[in-house]
């Protein structure tokens, strides 16, 4: 099987992020790519992170329109040809073992296998060798990912195999030292093991399309394109994928969109979210326009901020400890007084009393309660209020 055909026009973002999700979720590490002329260096810092979620990949590339993306090397190594002879790629299967993915890079070639499980691994220097090849590996390298379409037109097209569905061989290296005695593989030494074909098991098929679906849908341009990435990781990564249907994944890509639009995509600092307008009605009748009220107001968007996203989440709410974070700039006094009109509006509760020496005092969240005596008709009398009306004028004066 050879990877998707690459789609050079309108539908290109939205093709590439279901491959990324797809490889994401296979378990492989990725970068988002884009800066230079030749999009190759990343666009966010990776280093010290083993792998990043996949919204950190996904939005920067929507964010520039970059259309590039990179494998990350942990327990993988990757032979890149620069040029695509295929003498030349014959003779480095012969030499590392047959691979089963090769992917055609703008100058020449990648063939991808696992790096060996422990030891002490003696890779060649084929530069010296007088070959134009490189041995690409390790965890601070990577390589442009299947799929890629750089900004000077390279395109990097996978011409065999699938990458993550296809399992990969471990290189063939010449004099290489066995593993140490007693010693255990590493994680990282495990990780490439662990990128195979993995089908997701029927009770977790939905879980898996419902983060796929949150992880991509910033990263898309309406509900269409996300539903068309979710059917091919269900195809393509889930067992028996005829037994999820349509209408499910449907369902899963309109949710996703409704929480996008809804600000309910929580995505750590680079996210939106949403303040309730009755909210700041109750802050402003409880301060009477006071010069409280923009403390109150702020202090609330801050709150709201930093743990809106988990409902029923107890928090402790001390000055010292918001103004060492950084989350206000105001006096003890305002703070306290801010925090008390916050409490006698119901936006926020006592979850658990001060205890001497156990614990602090702890708060939660509320959701503004509405009056319905202030709540305004917007579509005329409802049916049962025309009858009583018209019973008190058939009995009236």
């Amino acid at each position: 099987m050879t990877g998707p055909a690459l789609d050079t026009g309108a539908g290109a973002l939205g093709t590439l992020t279901a491959e990324i999700a797809r490889l994401h979720h296979t378990g492989f590490s990725l970068l988002p790519l884009g800066r230079g002329a030749d999009g190759k260096s990343p666009l966010v810092s990776f280093q010290g992170v083993d792998r990043l979620p996949l919204r950190r990949v996904l939005a920067p590339m929507h964010r520039t329109g970059s259309t590039c993306y990179g494998v990350r090397l942990i327990g993988l190594v990757v032979v890149d040809c620069d040029t695509d002879d295929p003498a030349l790629v014959s003779a480095m299967e012969t030499r590392f073992g047959a691979s089963p993915i090769h992917v055609r890079t703008p100058r020449g070639r990648h063939l991808y296998y696992r790096a060996p499980e422990g030891g002490r691994p003696i890779y060649p220097n084929l530069r010296d060798e007088g070959l134009a090849v490189d041995l690409k590996r390790g965890a601070n390298a990577y390589v442009m990912g299947p799929g890629s379409l750089r900004p000077d037109g390279g395109a990097y097209v996978a011409t065999q195999g699938l990458l993550g569905l296809d399992e990969l061989p471990v290189i063939r290296l010449e004099g290489s030292l066995a593993p140490c005695a007693g010693r255990r593989p590493s994680k990282r030494d495990e990780s490439a093991s662990q990128i195979v074909s993995r089908p997701i098991a029927a009770g977790a098929r939905h879980d898996a399309l419902k983060h796929a679906a949150i992880g991509m849908v910033e990263a898309v341009t309406d509900p269409d394109a996300l539903f068309d990435a979710l059917l091919l990781i269900r195809d393509r990564e889930c067992e028996n994928p005829e037994a999820v249907s349509e209408e499910e994944v449907r369902d899963l890509a309109e949710w996703a969109w409704r929480c996008r639009l809804e600000g309910r995509v929580y995505a750590g600092r680079h996210s939106d979210f949403r303040v309730n307008r009755l909210a700041l009605d109750l802050i402003g009748a409880a301060t009477g326009g006071t010069s409280g009220e923009s403390d109150a107001v702020a202090l609330y968007v801050r709150l709201i901020a930093v743990h809106g996203h988990r409902p029923g989440y107890a928090f402790a709410l001390h000055h010292e400890g918001m103004r060492a974070a950084g989350h206000t700039t105001l006096s003890r006094e305002r703070f306290t007084a801010a925090r008390s009109t916050l409490l006698s509006c119901g936006l926020l509760r006592v979850a658990t009393n001060h205890s001497a020496g156990r614990r602090a005092r702890t708060y939660q969240l509320c959701r503004p309660q509405s009056v319905m005596v202030n709540v305004t008709p917007l579509h005329g009398r409802t049916e049962a209020a025309e009858g009583e009306g018209a019973e008190s004028r058939g009995a009236g004066v």
